[in-house]
């Protein structure tokens, strides 16, 4: 990222974290849609018209604190002078750096384009898009690292538990116990086990009155989130059973991240519209089907740039979906629900062992349904 637009982006997490007090967690999925509309400074934000930041931040309370906080800070009379706000520290900076570079694709295309498309998975790394989704509603203050972190911990739970149903596997770590003494969080209707962790967060500022915010420091304060436990590491490593107790107390091994971020984008594909994409309910129910996108050669270039538009559409009809559901559900409703969506649109393969890693079709327009009013 050139240095420009890395100030850029710094500069506007800092707004949104400091002035109009989002959690780090909070913001981060939404600077690159500010950015999108010009949304990047404060004047730019108050002179917006509010409809915009609806659509962005989907929740009338945060419009309102990013709207009001925009206004004071392009109000010369109310605002304190650039010049003596103190830079992010390193630290923060470091956090909302790597944050950043987990960012997975988006695209601009509207829920009706969308839902003309298919896509081609197997159904390991749809769960985990469905998993990843969902907590960015039922764990909202979770960042980007942790939702991913956690999203992999619960697919990798569910394939070691279907490997041993179908006899690839004799026991899983959770049948042997090295989950206990952790903590656990629930995600498409399992508990997993958890590290917690803790990221940097700007301090609140502290306020005279209301009009007039007064200078404020460089500290941060500390925001607790989670790590996913890798149990078939733990377990291969013949590790302890409670957290901390590993060489050099590091705590047991993780599901990164990044590696989570990875698998999205190598194994979700978009397939060329055809004759069952149009209605025909047996459309993810092909034996073997078509090779995405045959229609020439394609580089590597362009066949990664494929992949990031088919899982950018996946995304965002499964944030649809349960945007849509989630001012009428508590979040173990919408987690139950988006449990029973999965098993509704995940590809049909084969029974038993013939079935293990086995692609299939997956019309968005099946996910797109499943949104409420729809």
């Amino acid at each position: 990222m050139a240095a420009e637009a890395q100030a850029e982006v710094q500069a506007l997490l800092g707004f949104l974290t400091r002035d109009a007090k989002l959690p780090l967690a909070a913001a981060l999925p939404k600077y690159n849609l500010m950015r999108t509309h010009g949304l990047t400074t404060p004047d730019a934000i108050a002179k917006s018209d509010v409809g915009i930041l609806k659509s962005i931040f989907n929740d009338e309370k945060i419009v309102k604190q990013v709207h009001n906080a925009a206004k004071r800070l392009s109000n010369p009379k109310k605002r304190v002078a650039s010049t003596t706000l103190p830079a992010p520290s390193k630290h923060l900076k470091s956090t909302e750096d790597k944050e950043a570079q987990l960012a997975l694709p988006q695209i601009d295309s509207s829920i009706d384009e969308i839902r003309t498309r298919t896509i081609e998975s197997n159904r390991a790394p749809l769960f985990l898009a469905f998993a990843f989704t969902l907590t960015k509603f039922t764990l909202p203050d979770q960042p980007l690292s942790s939702r991913l972190s956690l999203a992999q911990a619960v697919t990798s739970a569910g394939a070691q538990s279907k490997a041993k149903w179908i006899g690839l596997a004799d026991s899983t770590a959770e049948d042997e116990g090295w989950a206990e003494g952790q903590p656990k969080v629930k995600i498409m209707g399992r508990e997993i086990a958890v590290m917690r962790r803790h990221i940097a967060v700007p301090a609140e500022p502290e306020t005279q009155d209301s009009d007039k915010t007064v200078e404020e420091d460089a500290k941060t304060t500390s925001h607790e989130a989670f790590w996913g436990i890798d149990l078939e590491a733990l377990r291969k490593s013949n590790g302890p059973l409670a957290a901390g107790k590993m060489a050099g107390n590091a705590g047991p091994p993780i599901h990164k991240p990044e590696a989570a971020r990875a698998y999205l984008l190598k194994s979700i594909d978009l397939v060329e519209p055809d004759d069952d994409a149009n209605g025909h309910e047996d459309v993810a129910k092909t034996e073997k089907p078509s090779s995405p996108a045959k229609s020439k050669k394609m580089t590597v270039a362009e066949k990664t740039a494929r992949r990031e538009q088919a899982v950018a559409m996946l995304l965002k009809s499964l944030e649809h979906v349960c945007a849509s559901w989630a001012s009428t559900l508590t979040h173990d409703e919408l987690d139950r629900r988006a449990s029973s969506w999965y098993a509704k649109v995940r590809p049909e393969v084969e029974g038993g062992q013939a079935g293990w890693g086995q692609r299939g079709k997956v019309p968005l327009r099946a996910i797109v349904d499943l949104a409420k009013d729809s």
